[in-house]
């Protein structure tokens, strides 16, 4: 079985049109404009399907991948594995020794 990919709680999302786990990782950083489309669908993504809401302060989480795949109202406590992705909760430290 191979390792799964260590990701960030904070990078995960789900594609607003047909529900695909994503990660903010997987997306092309080529150009600032670039546009994020699923991988499942090709559906051009949004803040939305990294829970996001865009208010008139800026940007927002109000919405984060649980355990389950699912959306959940609070940042999870706990890291988790889910599909190919061992996730962390905590932002990683360096030096890791």
């Amino acid at each position: 079985m191979p390792a799964k990919k260590l990701v960030s709680v904070a990078s995960l999302g789900l594609c607003e049109y047909c529900g695909t786990l994503l990660t903010m990782e997987g997306m092309p950083a080529d150009s600032i404009g670039a546009e994020w489309k699923c991988s499942e669908c090709e559906g051009v993504l949004t803040h939305k399907s990294f829970g996001y809401d865009k208010g008139s302060e800026g940007a927002k989480k109000i919405a984060w991948v649980g355990p389950e795949g699912t959306w959940v109202p609070e940042r999870p406590a706990q890291d988790f594995d889910l599909e190919s992705f061992s996730v962390i909760v905590q932002p990683l430290r360096y030096p890791l020794y």
